[in-house]
């Protein structure tokens, strides 16, 4: 008895090193992280006298919205509108044929399945190269426009299988009653798997979001107009290329790059808390069924 309450006394210290050296390992992995987004959103806040001379600030000096006005009035909320855009039209399209095809593969009486699940999974493996990717695009007549930045890519492979796994995992008894309730396939799919699948179609569309948002090779690829340039695009150019992106001669300091930083990452910001509930489970259940 003694020897018992012994070994649960050295278990019990040896539970509470490990959880202090495990809190302190993911305390300084968070620092990692947190402290450049906090210097980005100091810095965007800070007026132009703090940042001359410094490229790291942590420490708030002065406070100003001068920076995000300066923003909202210059050329980068075009590129802002764009991508915009593009995220949330792009994620419609891309919704739109993911959820029907993922519901569609996950039959296992469709005709075909096989071979379709072993071309998709193909399209993983082995890619075609920039050349025919270009030359498709061209002939359909897409360079310099949005759909040349929507429509090549509207289909993510990864998004799909982890839909039509999740798909799968719906009893087949469920469709089998509506079946014979007199429901087709589309009635189905609307009535009975998407509010099922509310957990992984929320995280999809967060996937297909961000990718469509951080959308770069593309738009510099097959988009020829300033114009349409998208947020990515405008705001390499400024951080790496042009000082004086504003017009007038006007320096660009490291406030104002900050500022369009924590703009093009507003968005996501504003999205993921409404889907955060269903993200871990459903990409987990996506992940793992089928």
């Amino acid at each position: 008895m003694a020897k018992t309450v012994q070994n649960s006394i050295r278990e019990t210290r040896g539970r509470k090193i490990f959880r202090l050296i495990n809190a302190l390992l993911l305390a300084f992995i968070c620092l990692i992280f947190i402290i450049p987004i906090w210097n980005v959103l100091i810095t965007s806040v800070a007026k132009d006298a703090d940042v001359m001379g410094t490229d790291y600030l942590l420490v708030p000096h002065s406070f100003t919205l001068q920076n995000y006005w300066r923003v909202l009035n210059s050329g980068y909320m075009g590129a802002f509108k764009n991508s915009l855009f593009v995220a949330f039209f792009g994620t419609l399209v891309s919704m739109v044929i993911t959820v029907p095809m993922g519901f569609a593969l996950a039959q296992k009486h469709l005709i075909g399945r096989s071979i379709l699940m072993k071309a998709i999974v193909f399209t993983m493996v082995f890619d075609a190269g920039i050349m025919p990717f270009y030359i498709v695009v061209r002939s359909l007549g897409l360079i310099n426009s949005m759909g040349a930045i929507i429509f090549p890519v509207a289909i993510s492979t990864f998004n799909l299988i982890i839909i039509k796994n999740y798909m799968g995992s719906i009893p087949v008894s469920l469709l089998e009653s509506a079946t014979l309730d007199g429901c087709n396939d589309l009635m189905i799919l609307q009535k009975i798997v998407l509010p099922l699948s509310v957990s992984i179609i929320s995280a999809v569309t967060l996937f297909y979001f961000v990718s469509y948002w951080n959308r770069y090779f593309e738009v510099i690829m097959f988009i020829n107009d300033s114009r349409k340039y998208t947020l990515q695009v405008v705001l390499r150019s400024l951080m790496f290329e042009s000082d004086e992106s504003l017009g007038g001669g006007q320096y660009v300091y490291n406030n104002l790059k900050m500022a369009v930083m924590v703009l093009g990452m507003l968005p996501v910001l504003i999205i993921y808390p409404f889907v955060q509930r269903h993200f871990v489970s459903g990409l987990m259940l996506g992940g793992v069924k089928g």
